[in-house]
């Protein structure tokens, strides 16, 4: 795990400049601290304000984590503390993308839908993202012992193929196809650049 700062006070103390200074380079503590727990609040006023069926709070914040970590920070980069604070800007940037989330994935009959215009973690993301993050993504799914495991995640992440395609091959339900993206997820926050 990379600690880029000594811990003599907690990150609750710390700066806007300094949070974000930490992030960017890659401090694991930083980062989980960052979205799972100094704006954990924001996140989950906006997810049921604006959500009106039951969906997991967890896995929305992590689709908000992968979208800021695209690019390499790319939109993180792009906080100008002279215009906002960092809470702010958050809350802002958090509250746009869950909504245009939630707009991406419904149709007019209010069903579930895989959007054109909403690139998400799983699908059209997948196609579009930088190579750096495809090779984090293939680091996850090699990490993965079962065989069956690696073979669904390649075919979830690489392959883009439905939940319910990859769950009828191999005789699973759905929630195990789920829960084999939510392994991948979490293995990528232990993979990504610079970390050891």
């Amino acid at each position: 795990m990379i600690r880029l700062f000594p811990r003599k006070e907690p990150m609750t103390s710390w700066s806007d400049g300094r949070l974000i200074k930490a992030v960017l380079l890659g401090d694991q503590d930083a980062i989980v601290y960052m979205f799972y727990t100094k704006f954990s609040a924001t996140f989950q006023y906006h997810i049921y304000k604006l959500f009106d069926y039951k969906v997991e709070v967890s896995d929305l914040v992590d689709e908000f984590f992968l979208f800021m970590y695209e690019d390499n920070w790319r939109r993180l980069r792009s906080f100008d503390s002279s215009l906002s604070s960092l809470s702010t800007w958050i809350s802002t940037v958090s509250y746009r993308f869950f909504r245009d989330y939630k707009r991406s994935k419904i149709d007019l009959n209010g069903a579930i839908t895989i959007s054109d215009k909403w690139e998400t973690f799983r699908g059209d993301w997948v196609q579009s993202i930088d190579a750096g993050i495809m090779m984090d993504i293939e680091t996850a799914i090699d990490a993965i012992k079962s065989e069956r495991d690696k073979e669904i995640a390649k075919q979830l992440f690489i392959e883009d193929r439905e939940y319910e395609a990859i769950a009828e091959e191999f005789g699973l339900t759905c929630d195990y196809v789920y829960t084999v993206k939510n392994r991948i997820i979490k293995q990528l926050k232990k993979t990504l650049k610079g970390y050891n």
